[in-house]
């Protein structure tokens, strides 16, 4: 077996007092894994750490600089994500890449929940379902499946779906993950 593509993964460290930069170096690795030939660059998710905490918003700026290399989070833990808003977000950059994009998610609650529940979920997390529930919500979103319906308002119009809807690669959760309630790319369950 020949080895066919190569990626690498970075976390995006950033000095507190000095997080521009180190948002600027994490783009700038970016950028030199397309110059050299990297098929794949991916972002840890890194909450209440000095780390990359919004990897969707930093690959949306990598998605500017670059026009070949995917783009992908390894992994984005979907307990501190409301499905709807990340497939929002995930169409989004997908469009903006040209499809590149390759989310990853994972389930289970959010790391040290008992000390962030309140600031996250101050009036539903014991209510809140942290399993493949929360995957299979964020696949139909991207797939299309309607959430709402359609309605025009004065003169702005409502879609039923989100919006951008991309079509094809639907954010990463494409063909392969069709037939599966689990997403194409990495899941993980911690």
């Amino acid at each position: 077996m020949v080895l066919q593509k190569l990626g690498f993964l970075t976390i995006g460290l950033f000095d507190e007092a000095d997080p521009r930069r180190g948002h600027e170096s994490t783009l700038e690795v970016i950028q030199l894994g397309e110059r050299l030939g990297f098929d794949s660059a991916w972002v840890r998710h890194r909450h209440l750490q000095f780390g990359i905490s919004s990897p969707v918003a930093v690959l949306a700026a990598a998605s500017q600089r670059t026009s070949r290399i995917e783009l992908g989070t390894a992994v984005i833990p979907l307990g501190w994500e409301n499905p709807l808003r990340l497939a929002e977000d995930l169409a989004t950059v997908d469009v903006l890449s040209g499809g590149r994009l390759n989310p990853g998610v994972s389930v289970g609650p959010p790391m040290h929940f008992d000390r962030v529940k309140q600031a996250l979920y101050p009036d539903t997390a014991d209510a809140e379902d942290f399993g493949y529930e929360r995957v299979r919500r964020l696949l139909d979103l991207v797939r299309g499946v309607p959430v709402t319906d359609a309605a025009i308002e004065g003169f702005e119009v409502f879609s039923d779906r989100v919006q951008p809807h991309s079509p094809g690669s639907a954010a990463g959760c494409g063909t392969a993950a069709a037939a599966s309630p689990r997403p194409a790319g990495p899941v993980s369950t911690g």
